[in-house]
């Protein structure tokens, strides 16, 4: 499992990938923090605003990682 889990955060090259990590800690973050309005602050689960905004984090971060290969660092 840990290896697979470096292999998340890291690039090519072995060293690790900043742009990975932050991607996937803001998902997680997006993720909980709208478990936590649902759950603990009994607001209504909006699908469709749950979508577009998990759906904009995902794409803001692929466009950060292509960008990122591109420039070759």
């Amino acid at each position: 499992m840990k290896p697979f889990l470096l292999s998340l955060v890291s690039d090519s090259k072995g060293r690790s990938d900043e742009m990975a990590m932050l991607s996937i800690l803001g998902v997680l973050t997006f993720i909980g923090l709208e478990a936590f309005s649902v759950i603990l602050r009994h607001q209504p689960f909006e699908p469709d605003r749950f979508g577009m905004g998990l759906g904009s984090a995902i794409g803001a971060a692929a466009i950060g990682m292509g960008l990122k290969s591109r420039l070759g660092e």
